[in-house]
C-alpha cells in the first residue's frame, strides 16, 4: 500500500503531454494552449473613445456649467471605423462614436448627455471629468507582451483575446484519449431492461463525462464479464489511448481478476492499493507508452480515485500546468461522527458565510452511492487517525470541477 501523495507523483512522472495540433478558433474552447501567445500589437491600437459624445479640448470645458455652458464649433463626425481627417482647434469638437479614434488636439470625450446641439454649434455644460473618458493606446497589453500562458486552459475571455490577436487557429494540445472498460458479469448497457442480479454499467458513463471535463477524451470500450482472455481481448481492440481505466475487479475476492489480468498482459504493477478510504483497491501499470489504472466497481470509491489520481494525470498529459487539485482549508458547518484510522474522503458541500469558508458533509456516503457526489462541489479531505470531527474544526477540502468542457 502506497500514500496518495505517492502513487499520484508515480502518475505524474510517467505523464507524457500530448501532442501539439492547430485547429480552429471556434473549437479551441477547453483546449489546453501548447505556446505563449505574444501580442503583436498595442491594444486598444490606437486611443479611442468609449462612448458617444464629443472629442474636444479640455481647456474649452474646464469652467463649463449648466448655466454657463461652452459653446464649441463641430468640424467632423467620427462613427467607429472611421480615421479622424481633421484636428480639434480652440473652440473646436469632433462627434464622436464608441469605439472611434481619437482626433488629434482633441484630448477629452464628454458624454452626449453632458451636451445639448443646435446645428453645428454643440453646448458642453460639464466641466470634464478627470479620466477624460479615452481608452489609451497599449492600455490593455503592449506589444511584445506575453499575454496569454503556455498550458492554460482556454475560456470564454480568452476566445476573445485570441480573436484580437489574430490567432484562428491556435496551437492548443491534442486531448488526450482516455479508454474506459468496465468489468463484472453483474453489467448491463444503460439501455438494457433490468434482470435479476443485474445492474446497469454506471461507472462508463459518470467516467466518460469526468474523463471529458478533465480535458480528455473518452473512448468507450464497453462491459465485459469476468473472464480474463474476455478481458485482455477487449483491452486489445483499443490501441495506442494514452490511459486505460477499467472499473471492477481490483480488490481480493473471487473475482476479482484485475490483478491476474495485469499479469497475464506481462504488465508491472506500480501500485496495487492506496491508502484512502473509499477507493483503496487501485492497481497500476504501464502498457507500452499507455497507464493501464484499474479502480474499484463501486461507483462513489470508483469517482474518489479518479478525482484524487486520475485527473491529476489526465490534466498533466493534456498539457495543463495547474493539474493538482486545488485545495482550501475551511471550517466544519456540522459534526462527522466517525473516526477516521484511514486518510478519508467524505463528499461535501462548501459555502462561505460573512467571508468565512465552511464545509458540510453530506449524507449517502457509502461506496455505492451516487447521491452524494451528483451535489458535492467539495471533497472533505480527513487525515489518517482523526477522531470525529466537531462543528467548528478547521479541514483541508479539495475543490471539485463542476463544469463540464
Amino acid at each position: 500500500m502506497v500514500t496518495l501523495e505517492d502513487a499520484r507523483q508515480v502518475l505524474l512522472d510517467g505523464g507524457q503531454i500530448a501532442n501539439v495540433t492547430r485547429i480552429p478558433l471556434a473549437k479551441c474552447l477547453g483546449r489546453v494552449l501548447a505556446e505563449d501567445v505574444i501580442s503583436d500589437m498595442d491594444f486598444p491600437p490606437f486611443d479611442r473613445s468609449p462612448l458617444d459624445g464629443y472629442a474636444v479640448r479640455m481647456d474649452d470645458i474646464k469652467t463649463s456649467s449648466r448655466d454657463n455652458p461652452a459653446v464649441l464649433r463641430q468640424i467632423e463626425y467620427l462613427p467607429a471605423g472611421a480615421c479622424p481627417r481633421l484636428t480639434v482647434g480652440v473652440g473646436e469638437a469632433a462627434r464622436i462614436m464608441t469605439g472611434a479614434k481619437m482626433p488629434g488636439g482633441a484630448d477629452v470625450v464628454v458624454k452626449l448627455e453632458d451636451t445639448y446641439s443646435e446645428g453645428q454649434q454643440v453646448f458642453v455644460h460639464s466641466p470634464g471629468r478627470n479620466d477624460k473618458n479615452i481608452c489609451k493606446r497599449g492600455e490593455e497589453f503592449r506589444a511584445g507582451e506575453v499575454v496569454l500562458r503556455k498550458g492554460y486552459c482556454v475560456q470564454e475571455g480568452t476566445i476573445g483575446i485570441l480573436a484580437i490577436l489574430g490567432r484562428d487557429k491556435p496551437r492548443v494540445y491534442t486531448k488526450p484519449k482516455v479508454g474506459i472498460l468496465a468489468t463484472g458479469s453483474e453489467l448491463l448497457p444503460v439501455s438494457a431492461k433490468l434482470q435479476p442480479g443485474m445492474i446497469r454499467d454506471t461507472n462508463s458513463h459518470m467516467l466518460a463525462a469526468k474523463v471529458r471535463n478533465a480535458g480528455g477524451a473518452p473512448v468507450m470500450m464497453g462491459q465485459v464479464k469476468d473472464d480474463l482472455a474476455a478481458m485482455v481481448e477487449q483491452l486489445q481492440n483499443f490501441s495506442g489511448l494514452s490511459v486505460y481505466v477499467m472499473t471492477g475487479g481490483a480488490s481480493v475476492g473471487d473475482y476479482d481478476l484485475a490483478g491476474r489480468f495485469f499479469e497475464r498482459l506481462g504488465i508491472p504493477i506500480l501500485f496495487d492499493r492506496v491508502a484512502i478510504k473509499p477507493g483503496m483497491p487501485v492497481i497500476a501499470g504501464r502498457w507500452g507508452d499507455s497507464f493501464l489504472i484499474a479502480l474499484s466497481g463501486n461507483p462513489a470509491a470508483c469517482s474518489v480515485s479518479f478525482e484524487v489520481l486520475v485527473r491529476p494525470l489526465i490534466k498533466r498529459i493534456a498539457g495543463f500546468t495547474q493539474f493538482e487539485p486545488i485545495r482550501i482549508r475551511a471550517k466544519m458547518a456540522e459534526k462527522f461522527g466517525k473516526a477516521s484510522p484511514v486518510r478519508r474522503f467524505i463528499w461535501a458541500v462548501c459555502f462561505a458565510i460573512d467571508g468565512v469558508i465552511f464545509v458540510s458533509p453530506l449524507d449517502h456516503q457509502g461506496n455505492g452511492m451516487l447521491r452524494a457526489s451528483e451535489k458535492a462541489n467539495a471533497l472533505l479531505d480527513i487525515p489518517a487517525n482523526s477522531p470525529p470531527l466537531d462543528r467548528g474544526n478547521e479541514v483541508s477540502a479539495i475543490l471539485l470541477q463542476r463544469t463540464t468542457i
